[in-house]
């Protein structure tokens, strides 16, 4: 049977989390770098174009990192407990870290003047290897532009800078806790689809400079972590069980942490868009915090809330108990 094909980028975190992914589930696969040259081939195979993208063995195609995971729960090793409620925590836990915790990523690489300058050159440099360094570097002074004039879209702002900041470090002090165990990863001895969702974008995050230091000097273990997740293709392990996975001091801090931050960030979201709005604004992590709507993001919402809906009456109490008042948001 032919391999996957996984085409990405090393500055992409989608990428290095799907790359982790098929590694973890020891999945026949191969990676490429995605060069210009193999993006005017690629990319029209799919309709929206973001990466990475991936080739199935029966010739098709796809780019969306979470539901093609999870299309492949019945191959290789499972990412996702089959416990009704890790799996929850799990599913919740991943969009949190694939829409919101991603922010900072974004903030971080294009705020400031020394990560500008590193992320540009370098995601340049991967599309194109062989231009040399003049044609590179005019070519990221385009990308570091472009992305800069996109950041209020994506609430990335002076004004949104320090609720970002504070909410990304208090995830990363969360993760800190689960690097030093006493179980590998969020929920056991196995890697799971959130721990994949936080590797990518943290994986990225320890390159560029700004976040870089901070994770050294604030969160080192979570840190030296990350090496662990980039290929867990050899670690054996197991789930916890249900109290013990969900009583361990980092999943109940992310849990709470979606309850008071992600799923009120989702919910004005979804009342924008039915209201007709193009904004919306809403008080987070103890700031104020605005962008522009996204559909995508009320689609993760709805899909939470169908999770939620089919979780027995005494799941979904254990798990509004971690989640807090928020819980009442997916109701």
């Amino acid at each position: 049977m032919n391999p996957y094909e996984v085409y990405g980028a090393l500055g992409s975190p989608y990428s290095l989390k799907v790359r982790a992914a098929m590694r973890a589930k020891r999945l026949a696969h191969t990676w490429t770098g995605m060069t210009g040259e193999e993006r005017g081939r690629v990319m029209p195979n799919v309709k929206a174009p973001v990466i990475p993208v991936i080739r199935r063995p029966d010739g098709t195609w796809t780019n969306d990192s979470t539901p093609f995971l999870l299309s492949l729960e019945g191959e290789g090793r499972a990412l996702v407990p089959a416990d009704p409620a890790l799996r929850f925590a799990c599913l919740l836990l991943e969009d949190m870290a694939d829409e919101w915790f991603m922010k900072a990523m974004f903030h971080y690489r294009w705020t400031y003047a020394e990560d500008q300058e590193w992320c540009a050159n370098w995601l340049m440099f991967d599309s194109m290897p062989d231009a040399g360094q003049e044609t590179v570097e005019a070519a990221a002074a385009t990308i570091r532009a472009r992305q800069i004039s996109r950041m209020p879209l994506v609430g990335c702002t002076p004004e949104t800078a320090p609720v970002i900041e504070a909410s990304w470090q208090r995830s990363c002090r969360a993760l800190e806790g689960l690097a030093l165990g006493p179980s590998r990863f969020l929920f056991g001895g196995r890697i799971s689809l959130a721990d994949l969702a936080f590797y990518g974008q943290l994986k990225v995050m320890s390159y560029d400079p700004t976040p870089m230091a901070w994770m050294r000097g604030e969160t080192p273990y979570l840190y030296r972590w990350l090496d662990h997740a980039d290929d867990a293709g050899g670690i054996e392990g197991d789930w916890l069980g249900t109290e013990e996975a969900l009583g361990s001091p980092a999943v109940t801090a992310l849990l709470a942490q979606a309850g008071d931050t992600y799923l009120p960030f989702l919910t004005a979201n979804a009342a924008a868009i039915a209201a007709g709005e193009e904004t919306f604004s809403l008080v987070l992590e103890g700031g104020q915090y605005s962008q522009g709507v996204f559909r995508y993001q009320a689609k993760c919402l709805e899909t939470l809330k169908a999770e939620w809906a089919g979780l027995a009456p005494d799941v979904r109490a254990r798990l509004a108990a971690l989640i807090g008042p928020g819980a009442e948001l997916l109701d």
